[in-house]
């Protein structure tokens, strides 16, 4: 007679759907909210985790004013004023620099375009070898 074998779980993708995310068209101007999807894997043990990282730009939605991709930027993301360029410009670099409006960081993003670059040169991730060279050039 032999033993009975139990069977054994095999990752599985599962889509799953968050709460909704604020996504914007630069080139529009404008702000919609649409759920943050990305794929899971179901581990051996039963658990889920997230196969593309934070879920960041794993569902695209085109704009639906002119089609162009959208960019997530997080549930905390306020837009600026439809006529106000500068603000936009503003949310336009700190996106491209990688910078989200997910969850509470303590810091304040900058609000003005003057003080985007001085923002962006002290709160960029760096290498070390980056780090140690902007320390010396500060002396």
């Amino acid at each position: 007679m032999t033993p009975a074998v139990k069977p054994q779980r095999v990752p599985v993708l599962v889509k799953w759907r968050g709460r909704p995310s604020r996504h914007v068209c630069f080139e529009c101007r404008k702000q919609f909210r649409k759920p943050l999807t990305f794929q899971a894997a179901r581990s051996p043990s039963g658990n889920l985790f997230n196969v593309h990282g934070l879920g960041m730009g794993a569902a695209t939605y085109p704009c639906p004013q002119c089609g162009q991709p959208m960019t997530v930027m997080g549930k905390n993301f306020r837009a600026p004023a439809q006529a106000d360029a500068e603000g936009w410009e503003v949310a336009r670099r700190l996106a491209a620099a990688g910078f989200r409006h997910g969850h509470t960081t303590g810091r304040k993003y900058p609000t003005r375009l003057k003080d985007v670059n001085a923002f962006l040169e002290e709160n960029m991730q760096r290498t070390d070898g980056e780090e140690l060279l902007r320390k010396w050039g500060k002396k």
